[in-house]
């Protein structure tokens, strides 16, 4: 058991050092914006000070996503399974397959990179669209806006990112739970007699593939369009190699600061998925899943099928082994 919870030490560290230097960066960020500009109601919902707005929004967000977790999973991932079921069932059948139990602290470092991608690029997506909802960022000169950008524009996409984390959170964590489960659909039997391959997927990796996809393309338009087109080519900033490099550094590094927020996250998946997994299995036998265990590939040794339509007798053997 000891061994077991020795994954979560480089998870939580790297969690730790991210959430402290997300708070960190922030006081600074912010105190250069007011500095240029004293009065800048950047949240309108939230009365007070710019100052204040932050530190409210990190203090209510971070226990947001641990409640919603516990709260929406189960039936998200109840939800998801039901809608592969109804709109695939023509072609796959869905079961439960035997999966092993191993999760290294890697695989839980890499389970939060596509959800903070997601979360970056829904948060950017929002503010563009929707200036004012959410954040309100002041029309300003283009001489004012070369002198705060450099500190507004990261605070409003981190923040962004860690309001749109909370859709994140709520969309994958019940992706997390199907794959944890062995949910899988696989091809009937009677479409392999077409010409049609064998096609075994988890429930969850359909479902997050198709968010991660949008995540992975949008993330670098994103980044691209308000760290570049609109910092070089709009605002008309001086495209040296120091305003180059901060572009760059906030465009690699803003990820593995949202990644800081989604760890605790999968931690307390992974501390709780005994009973959610066994859970979601009864749900998934209830609609009709049956517990399968993954057939061994065999390696066909074969002539051309030329040769093989002239012959009378089998031309083929097979050796067994893992592909």
């Amino acid at each position: 058991m000891a061994n077991d919870y020795k994954r979560f030490i480089v998870p939580l560290i790297f969690s730790a050092i991210g959430m402290i230097l997300t708070f960190w960066m922030t006081q600074i960020l912010v105190a250069r914006v007011i500095n240029i500009r004293p009065v800048i109601d950047l949240v309108p919902a939230i009365d007070g000070t710019l100052n204040f707005d932050i530190s409210f929004l990190l203090m209510l967000l971070i226990p947001i996503f641990f409640i919603e977790f516990l709260v929406l999973t189960l039936p998200f991932a109840f939800i998801m399974l039901l809608f592969a079921k109804v709109f695939r069932v023509a072609t796959y059948k869905f079961d439960i397959m035997r999966i092993g139990q191993g999760f290294n602290w890697v695989r839980i470092m890499k389970r939060a990179v596509v959800p903070a991608l997601f979360a970056l690029s829904l948060g950017e997506l929002v503010i563009s669209l929707l200036n004012g909802v959410i954040f309100w960022i002041p029309p300003m000169e283009a001489s004012d806006a070369r002198a705060i950008d450099p500190y507004l524009n990261p605070l409003v996409t981190m923040f962004g990112a860690l309001i749109a984390l909370t859709i994140s959170i709520a969309l994958f964590s019940p992706t997390w739970l199907l794959n944890d489960s062995g949910i899988v659909a696989h091809v009937k039997p009677k479409h392999l007699e077409y010409r049609r391959c064998p096609d075994t997927e988890g429930v969850g990796r359909w479902f997050s593939n198709l968010l991660g996809g949008f995540g992975i393309l949008a993330f670098p338009i994103a980044m691209f369009h308000r760290y570049f087109y609109l910092k070089f080519l709009v605002n008309g900033e001086i495209m040296n190699f120091v305003n180059v490099m901060a572009s760059l550094g906030w465009t690699v590094g803003l990820p593995f600061l949202v990644m800081a927020f989604i760890l605790p996250v999968i931690i307390l998946n992974e501390l709780t998925i005994k009973w959610t997994g066994s859970t979601m299995q009864r749900i998934a036998k209830a609609m009709g899943a049956s517990e399968v265990q993954f057939q061994r590939v065999e390696k066909t040794l074969s002539v051309d099928l030329q040769d093989r339509s002239e012959s009378n007798g089998p031309s083929e053997s097979t050796e067994p082994t893992n592909i």
